[in-house]
């Protein structure tokens, strides 16, 4: 009986010890374990972090392919728009060179009406590069944010009237154009810059000439030309942004070849054309808009007009 009682206390023993072994193995297994999902839990932050870095690296080559396309698409407009002013400047100048060698040949008697005509044609020609070189001017001073000074007090109505006078919008044989007044517009008085105000105005009524004119390529190919239309409108409105704030709108509406809605932002960019048949240096509406930002307006294009093209002035009143 006393071997029996020591060989059951033995292998008692020997099961508390298998016990503890076993327990001690079970913490380390699970200290092994949580030691793996601490691990884990790292790697897991490690792949987000990696992922996050990935993903702004996408984002980053993406927006550097942007701008290299933007940069190689400027160079080029860079690039057409010296050559545009090269053909601009080079027209009128081979024209005044011929008037020139005409008035100053020896012998050479010209009759009223040729005189006219080369007086007219030197007039003409002259005041064209005039222009290209105004344009040239405006055109390094529109990037400027700085606002213009407003020390004039003038009519709405007087600013369509001169615009349309300095365009020669109303000698334009190719076109009919009309100005309308909305009620309550004609009496309406601007604090703005009166000489500035003019010239964006001018400028969107030279580009609803141009751009209503037959391009160079459906000239003599018989196609059917329609005769062109701009009307300018004068109308009250208010601000979008703030109701309470009252607007004098100066909307150019043509029925020429108009604009995509895709492109109504940046036919506002330097030296844009879009239209590779029609003459122009693409600065024009660059200008326009900086000249009315500057004056606390704005210029949009009217997407929803579809009939040609639909520009809105704004000016505060």
């Amino acid at each position: 009986m006393a071997e029996d009682y020591q060989a059951l206390l033995e292998e008692n023993r020997q099961l508390k010890e298998q016990v503890s072994q076993l327990q001690e193995d079970l913490k380390l297994l699970e200290q092994n374990f949580d030691n793996m999902s601490e691990g884990y839990q790292e790697s897991l932050l490690l792949f987000d972090t990696l992922q996050e870095t990935y993903n702004e690296l996408q984002k980053t080559n993406a927006e550097l392919e942007v701008a290299r396309q933007r940069a190689e698409e400027s160079s080029r407009m860079k690039t057409d728009f010296i050559q545009q002013i090269s053909h601009e400047i080079r027209t009128p100048l081979n024209i005044l060179s011929g008037f020139t060698q005409i008035v100053t040949t020896p012998g050479m008697e010209l009759d009223d009406a040729t005189k006219a005509e080369v007086s007219k044609g030197i007039t003409d020609n002259t005041a064209r590069i005039t222009g290209l070189v105004n344009k040239m001017l405006e055109l390094a001073d529109a990037s400027s944010q700085a606002e213009l000074e407003r020390n004039d007090d003038v009519l709405g109505v007087q600013i369509a009237a001169q615009a349309a006078d300095e365009s020669c919008i109303t000698m334009a044989t190719h076109l009919t154009f009309d100005i309308q007044i909305g009620e309550g517009a004609d009496m309406v008085m601007l604090h703005t810059n009166l000489d500035q105000s003019v010239r964006a105005l001018s400028l969107l009524l030279d580009n609803a000439m141009k751009f209503t004119r037959p391009a160079e390529a459906a000239l003599g190919t018989g196609a059917e030309v329609k005769p062109g239309k701009v009307l300018l409108s004068v109308c009250l409105g208010a601000s979008s942004d703030d109701p309470s704030k009252q607007l004098l709108a100066f909307v150019v509406e043509d029925n020429g070849i108009g604009v995509p809605a895709e492109e109504a932002e940046r036919i506002f960019d330097e030296f844009v054309q879009l239209d590779e048949y029609y003459d122009g240096t693409g600065i024009g509406l660059t200008v326009a808009r900086s000249i009315a930002r500057r004056l606390d307006g704005d210029i949009i294009l009217d997407t929803s007009y579809t009939g040609g093209a639909r520009f809105v002035m704004t000016l505060p009143v």
